[in-house]
């Protein structure tokens, strides 16, 4: 085979960036899903469209997608070290077309479900999947940016959906919507899969020769060696039991819970499905279209300064900041929704303080909280792990994010749109708590550097321990 020549980085990551790029549309689709009831629900709620729906059935419809994921979740953890990673990727492609044409054709609730159904399944598998598959073709020194591109994409995702629905149909954005996923089957087909999955399928020349694509070099042998011997340290495939018996695994089960319930329990994806609808109590400052929009840009822009800082600034530093900001704004929303719509102080002259404490809220919770969890995550279980606990946390996210929204509609619908933003706030207070004690640090490691501190062995050099006062 003839030598691949070195050239420069960029040059010689082509391949890692490609195949980012590839993975990420079928992000983006699930991001355009996630982004979608904003700008939709008014228009579903108003009795102007072919068919009404009631404000039950519409939390109910938000719920849907993290509701379903857990069955992806489940398929994907069972057979990720079976097919591959990429093969799995390319699986979503046809079921998220499908999904979207039958938002672009329905007639009925009936087709919105269906379509969310399948949505939620396809967005478990992705997000089971493609977290370990972008972190296992990355070098070490840009895998936060390749690893926490996915999360960017959610992000434009969402912002893309609001802005087409803001000036086109619900039908015209849905076709368009079912485009991004068609190019998947191009680019796909021609990107290599991970090595760490062929070495565990023990293929390894397929390995070799995925390496050989992903880091512009003929000699690999030395990545070839490290990967193997991690592999093996690892042993066989991971199993659910093995997350509660093995105290390593345990302890990254344990840090990644954390991490995610922070992250949720925020409140992210309440205010997300519901944003137009709370922008109505700033109608008087600013147009509850226009301010959705602008929460969404801000949202996107906010993502993409984290994908820089993520492998400058340090996962714990950006998690204990995303965390405290968010925990203090959420209050401060809480408190001037209450004054704004449980007494008689006039507040028109102050609305865009709403705007201003989510647009906060945003900011924070993109520096340290969108990316950052599912960076770490892929960091510190070992490939052989991966799949099962990624299952094991996006169960609990389906979960935790059902709960958030139903909770969200109930809560403001018979106490005050104020109440679930002091809960939101009390969660992000104790995960700021509980991050600060717990969390360590895992910048620039290699993963298998990162197993060896884990595991607690003793011949780990200097530069990359841990900070001891922060170990579970």
């Amino acid at each position: 085979m003839k030598e691949v020549i070195e050239g420069p980085k960029f040059k010689s990551r082509l391949y890692q960036y490609t195949a980012a790029f590839g993975v990420n549309l079928g992000i983006l689709s699930v991001g355009l899903h996630y982004g979608w009831p904003s700008a939709a629900l008014p228009i579903l709620l108003s009795g102007n469209y072919a068919f009404k729906l009631t404000p039950d059935e519409a939390s109910w419809l938000v719920a849907m997608i993290p509701m379903t994921s857990l069955i992806g979740d489940i398929l994907a953890a069972s057979t990720i070290n079976k097919i591959g990673r990429k093969k799995l990727i390319l699986f979503c492609a046809l079921p998220l077309t499908i999904s979207w044409i039958l938002i672009a054709v329905a007639d009925s609730q009936i087709n919105l479900f269906v379509s969310r159904v399948i949505a939620g399944i396809t967005d478990g598998v992705l997000f089971t999947v493609v977290p370990p598959y972008l972190a296992e073709i990355a070098d070490a020194d840009i895998r936060g940016f390749i690893a926490g591109t996915f999360m960017m994409t959610l992000s434009l995702g969402l912002l893309l959906v609001n802005v087409m629905l803001y000036f086109l149909s619900i039908s015209t954005t849905a076709y368009i919507s079912s485009i991004f996923t068609i190019f998947m089957l191009i680019i796909l087909p021609n990107l290599p899969d991970s090595p760490y999955y062929f070495m565990l399928s023990q293929k390894d020349d397929e390995a070799r020769k995925s390496l050989r694509k992903l880091r512009g070099k003929w000699d690999v042998s030395e990545e070839m060696k490290r990967i193997g011997k991690g592999i093996e340290e690892d042993g066989e495939e991971g199993k659910i039991k093995d997350l509660i018996r093995n105290k390593t695994y345990r302890k990254c089960l344990l840090l990644s819970l954390l991490l995610t319930l922070t992250q949720h329990l925020s409140g992210i994806l309440p205010i997300q499905s519901y944003a137009e609808t709370l922008f109505i109590e700033t109608k008087e400052f600013l147009n509850p279209g226009t301010a959705n929009i602008i929460y969404y840009l801000i949202f996107f822009l906010a993502s993409i300064a984290s994908l820089v800082l993520a492998d400058r600034a340090g996962r714990r530093p950006l998690v204990l900041f995303a965390a405290g900001t968010a925990a203090a704004s959420q209050l401060a929303n809480g408190v001037f929704l209450y004054i704004k719509t449980s007494t008689d102080i006039d507040t028109s002259k102050i609305d865009f303080l709403q705007l201003l404490f989510i647009s906060t809220y945003t900011i924070a919770y993109c520096s340290g909280l969108h990316l950052t969890p599912v960076v770490i995550t892929t960091e510190i279980f070992p490939s052989n792990m991966k799949g099962i606990a990624l299952c094991v946390i996006n169960i609990v996210f389906s979960f935790a994010s059902t709960i958030c929204i139903k909770l969200f509609a109930w809560f403001t619908t018979h106490f005050g749109v104020y109440v679930p933003f002091f809960l939101f706030s009390a969660c992000a207070f104790v995960g700021f708590g509980l991050v600060f004690r717990f969390l360590p640090e895992t910048k620039l490691k290699t993963m298998e550097e990162i197993q060896t501190e884990l595991r607690g062995k003793k011949n780990v050099p200097e530069k990359i321990t841990f900070l001891e006062d922060n170990k579970l």
